[in-house]
Formats: C-alpha cells, sequence, structure tokens
C-alpha cells in the first residue's frame, strides 16, 4: 500500500481517521495525502453571525479568504500529527457540494490505494445517522478500498 488519502474537515471522526491512517502508514510505509474540500457549507460556516442570518449582500470574497485560511491551519496541524511521514496537502474548491465526488475523484487521480475517512464530518446529523451523506456516497462510488472510522 503506497498511498492512504485521508479526507479531513476537523470532525471527531475525520480527526480519528487521521489517526489510524497514521497507524497505517508507520506499519506498511505509505504516503498520505490529507484533503479538505471547501464546499460552501463550509464557506457559510464561518460567517459571524451563523447560516441562519445570510443576507443578500455577503462578503464572499472575505468569507472565501478565511475558509482557505482555516483549512491550510488543519491541513498544517493533521500534517503534524504524522510525524516522519511523507504527507502531501490538498485543498480543492467545490462551490456545489459535491465533496463525496472530489474524494473519489482524487483517489483515482492520485492512485491512492485506501481512503480513511471518519463516518460523519462537520456537516452530519451525527446523532440521529450512522454513517454521514458524504461517507456513504464514496462507499457506494469509490473503486478504492474505503475504510470508515467511528
Amino acid at each position: 500500500m503506497k498511498t492512504i488519502l485521508v479526507p479531513i474537515d476537523g470532525s471527531e471522526n475525520s480527526e480519528r481517521a487521521l489517526l489510524k491512517a497514521k497507524e497505517l502508514a508507520d506499519y506498511v510505509g505509505s504516503k498520505v495525502i490529507l484533503l479538505n474540500v471547501l464546499s460552501l457549507v463550509s464557506v457559510i460556516s464561518y460567517y459571524p453571525n451563523g447560516a441562519g442570518h445570510i443576507q443578500a449582500k455577503l462578503d464572499w470574497t472575505g468569507l472565501l479568504r478565511k475558509a482557505k485560511e482555516k483549512s491550510q491551519e488543519l491541513l498544517e496541524k493533521s500534517k503534524q500529527q504524522l510525524g516522519n511521514l511523507e504527507v502531501e496537502t490538498m485543498i480543492i474548491e467545490e462551490p456545489s457540494g459535491r465533496v463525496a465526488d472530489v474524494i473519489v475523484d482524487v483517489a483515482e487521480e492520485k492512485n491512492a490505494d485506501l481512503i480513511v475517512m471518519g463516518s460523519n464530518g462537520m456537516g452530519s446529523l451525527k446523532r440521529r445517522l450512522y454513517l454521514g451523506s458524504v461517507t456513504t456516497k464514496v462507499l457506494h462510488t469509490a473503486k478504492k478500498p474505503v475504510m470508515v472510522i467511528q
């Protein structure tokens, strides 16, 4: 196993997936690709009054800039947790919200041998669903093996 793709979003399950990927990569000497997908939902989450108070004149440029900064911070923190492993980081903007499609496409493009991801992400109904919608779609559409961490 040469390459492990780990989509991260800052959720608890994403953090656990990162730790499991580290364990696997340490054991078999794999490269880890950390992926953070910026969707409209993740950008709106940085709006000071929350998504429920969105007005017609949002500072989209400022929101996107702040979301990218937070994404970069998350990737750097996660990369540090992987220690001396070979790590590649990626931020991909997907305004349409097709996060699962991006994960599957990156796994193919980077020829990942395994996708390790959390069962639920930041946008999930964590307490009501066993698997979030993004994880479910990745499981159903990926041609690569997927390890789901709860």
